[in-house]
């Protein structure tokens, strides 16, 4: 019985940490989103914001996917839904959705 006990339990604390993994993820995406939003409440236009996220990747020398995943979340700050959103209600949003399609 204690041998199935301990893969369980390891199951367990897997996927509860691979859970906090997630969150933690979804919270980065949230605060860009937030980020972004505060920029297009500036009056900054989507090309304006993409082209800063574009020249700060390139200046950190970051991998491309980072920059992939900044201009996903410039999508969707500045899509038509989200446009009535101000910044830490887009927060708060992008979070909740975030969540909501683990392990999708």
């Amino acid at each position: 019985m204690k041998t199935i006990l301990l893969p369980l339990a390891l199951m367990i604390l897997m996927s509860g940490t691979a859970h906090a993994d997630y969150r933690r993820y979804c919270d980065s995406v949230s605060t860009n989103a937030e980020s972004f939003a505060e920029e297009r409440k500036k009056g900054r236009t989507k090309k304006q914001v993409q082209e800063d996220a574009r020249l700060v990747a390139q200046q950190r020398e970051l991998d491309p996917s980072v920059l992939e995943a900044w201009y996903a979340e410039i999508e969707w700050v500045f899509s038509g839904a989200q446009k009535r959103y101000g910044p830490v209600a887009s927060r708060q949003r992008r979070f909740d959705e975030c969540l909501a399609n683990e392990g999708k």
